[in-house]
């Protein structure tokens, strides 16, 4: 269980593991992590639970989410003696949150539940906004594409970037990991509308900016600068420098987080490989 420094005296008292579902704007946000000259999410969540009720936390989540990048369904999970009623915890503190954070359910879950080390797949997705001009209303939401793309050869190069592969070159510097292997179980192209493009990724876990560099080479595809033949070649050699660029954070969302059991609906491994291999929706060509 995570560990609780608490101001209140709570010996004899049970604690309970709670997990909850988070949804936030990562405009609002300088990632997910604690930083000293910086309000993160897991601040935000914690000084938050302390006005609330006075208990010190540790909130543990699923994902170390970067400045900009927002969420809709990030898992957090901490331990607590609180005596709020479990299924009343996401309305109490979401009276307390600042904007542009919302806890949307919670959950006790088993002593030993880790958000982080527990998950065995995520969903992300990638926002193409496809347009001469800069959005005005989704600037913050979706990245500015002021040029023609061919969604026919991103289409088609997504299966070069599908299962078990070493994603060497699709990290940034900065990762202290020495394992590259990942696997990416899906990718799937979407026109929401006229001009915006959604990119979805699934994948049982990345690498720095791995995903913003996924879009980033679909995006060279698009546009010619990368053919997709070449693409298991690059990705072989090991450049970073080869490959697409990284996008900036604004446009990318953790959607889901999948767990060996479902936790809080449509989110355990069965959904995962059901959603990850979903082909309704994926672009045609028209």
């Amino acid at each position: 269980m995570v560990s609780n420094i608490n101001d209140k005296n709570i010996e004899g008292m049970m604690l309970k593991n709670i997990a909850l579902k988070l949804s936030f704007d990562g405009s609002c946000f300088h990632g997910w992590q604690y930083q000293e000259n910086a309000l993160s999410v897991q601040e935000a969540l914690q000084d938050s639970w302390y006005q609330l009720t006075g208990e010190k936390v540790q909130m543990i989540g699923s994902s170390r989410t970067d400045s900009g990048v927002h969420a809709k369904g990030l898992i957090a999970n901490f331990s607590t003696a609180t005596s709020i009623p479990t299924n009343k915890i996401h309305l109490a503190i979401n009276t307390v949150l600042p904007d542009g954070l919302a806890v949307n359910i919670a959950k006790e879950v088993p002593p030993d539940f880790n958000a982080r080390f527990d998950s065995i797949g995520k969903h992300y997705s990638y926002y193409f906004f496809i347009q001469k001009y800069k959005p005005t209303f989704l600037r913050n939401m979706v990245a500015l594409i002021n040029q023609d793309l061919n969604l026919t050869e991103m289409y088609e190069a997504i299966p070069y970037l599908i299962g078990e592969k070493d994603f060497n070159a699709f990290m940034d510097q900065g990762s202290p990991v020495k394992n590259t292997v990942r696997t990416i179980h899906g990718i799937n192209l979407k026109t929401l509308s006229e001009n915006i493009l959604e990119i979805n990724v699934f994948g049982d876990g990345f690498l720095y900016h791995m995903v913003r560099i996924i879009a980033g080479t679909l995006l060279y595809v698009g546009n010619g600068k990368i053919k997709k033949e070449d693409l298991p070649f690059l990705i072989a050699d090991k450049d970073r420098k080869k490959l697409g660029k990284t996008m900036p954070a604004q446009g990318l969302f953790l959607n889901r987080v999948y767990f060996q059991k479902e936790l809080f609906g449509d989110d355990s491994q069965e959904d995962f490989l059901k959603a990850a291999s979903q082909k309704d929706g994926d672009y045609d060509e028209k």
